[in-house]
């Protein structure tokens, strides 16, 4: 990870749990004349070994596949049984032994402990193109063994003439992702109604690899929000619990973007999205809370989507209840102080902060004054006005 670290315990499981095989005739195993196990190749990098899957591994898959986290994320059979195992089981020794895959591996750990701690698979499409799939065993999440296990895989679809390894999941799957930005997956959007999973059309995240790109690390930030503390506020990670205290907002519309504040309607929807621009390197949220109270207050947030390298957007809100008391200047002393701080102490390292507000919030202007902003221009008719007229944007920056 590029910047602060994680905060939160995450697992690494897979968006999509194989149930077809492909046809796909490009690259081919090692050992194209082999029947499994043999023509299964072992790969290791010293610690994760990947290998082919035996019968002894079938207890430890039915494990797997009925922990809550895989049957959330995954499309498992639910129930699952000893005989969806054994089923499937046949099928992996298919894919090998007809050379067009799809491909899977049992994942263990070092070479002394053949316990089965998880799968991953690559399916073959045409071209060049491999689509990856992976789930862990829920004792052995945790410990980036998975990230592990996917550079070795995908390399060995280098070295068969792979072109591009693909990604997808279930929209929310943080835990896949993890997996996915440590090895260098460039994130490329979300598709509507794209995966089936349990009668449900689902979104999904689509990421991929390229051959020539670095496996070994992240090609995007993920910018987690580093808990901040200051005088009678904190800021911190928001939660799900915080929709208690969301109010009805009661500024004027063309003050903030339309659902920029959120709603106890809207409120599950935008803190997915605010947990996404922190996991695509776009932007960090912090909940502003009292700090005897733990009660969300606001919002404060660095907007690195469309800046300059060394920059990002300062910004902020706060209910209504929260107003007329400094918390908005003391947010904002905090968010810049973390801001300028040299990335070795525990800061962003940034050189420069921007901000906007419209001519007619004279209260936001007064915030980003006292935090040391100064006003360098003004867009005329920047935004409409809910009786049609057109206020201006007032354009800030800061320096160290």
């Amino acid at each position: 990870m590029i910047g602060p670290p994680a905060h939160t315990r995450w697992s690494e499981v897979g968006a999509e749990w194989l149930s077809e095989r492909v046809t796909a005739t490009d690259p081919s195993p090692d050992s194209a004349t082999a029947s499994f196990p043999d023509c299964v190749p072992v790969l290791t990098d010293g610690r994760v070994v990947l290998r082919a899957h035996a019968d002894a591994d079938v207890p430890r898959m039915v494990e797997q596949s009925v922990d809550p986290e895989s049957v959330r994320w995954t499309t498992v059979p639910s129930p699952y049984t000893e005989k969806d195992a054994l089923t499937w089981f046949e099928g992996i020794r298919a894919g090998w032994e007809s050379t067009k895959g799809p491909f899977l591996w049992a994942l263990t750990e070092g070479t002394d402990t053949p316990t089965y701690l998880g799968t991953i698979d690559v399916r073959p499409q045409a071209a060049g193109i491999g689509v990856i799939g992976f789930g862990l065993h829920p004792e052995a999440r945790g410990r980036g063994l998975m990230a592990a296990a996917l550079r070795l895989a995908t390399r060995w679809w280098w070295d068969r003439g792979g072109v591009r390894m693909h990604w997808q999941a279930n929209r929310g799957n943080f835990a896949s992702w993890r997996v996915a930005h440590a090895c260098g997956f460039t994130y490329h959007g979300v598709i509507p109604g794209h995966l089936a999973h349990r009668g449900e059309a689902l979104e999904s995240w689509n990421a991929s690899v390229g051959r020539d790109d670095d496996v070994t690390r992240p090609a995007t930030p993920w910018w987690e929000p580093v808990p901040l503390a200051g005088d009678g506020i904190r800021l911190r990670p928001w939660c799900e619990s915080d929709v208690d205290a969301v109010e009805p907002g009661d500024s004027p519309s063309h003050f903030m973007p339309r659902g920029a504040e959120p709603t106890r309607d809207t409120f599950a929807h935008w803190l997915l999205r605010k947990r996404e621009q922190a996991a695509f390197g776009d932007a960090t949220h912090w909940c502003i809370v009292d700090a005897q109270t733990d009660r969300a207050l606001g919002n404060v947030v660095l907007i690195d989507r469309g800046q300059e390298e060394g920059s990002a957007e300062a910004g902020y809100f706060l209910f209504p209840s929260a107003r007329g008391r400094g918390v908005a200047s003391q947010a904002m002393e905090l968010l810049t102080a973390y801001a300028f701080r040299a990335q070795a102490d525990g800061g962003r390292g940034l050189r420069r902060l921007t901000a906007l507000s419209v001519g007619d919030n004279v209260a936001s202007a007064r915030v980003l004054e006292r935090a040391g902003f100064t006003e360098w221009g003004r867009e005329p008719q920047f935004c409409a006005r809910a009786d049609g007229t057109y206020d201006d944007a007032r354009h800030w920056v800061r320096l160290p």
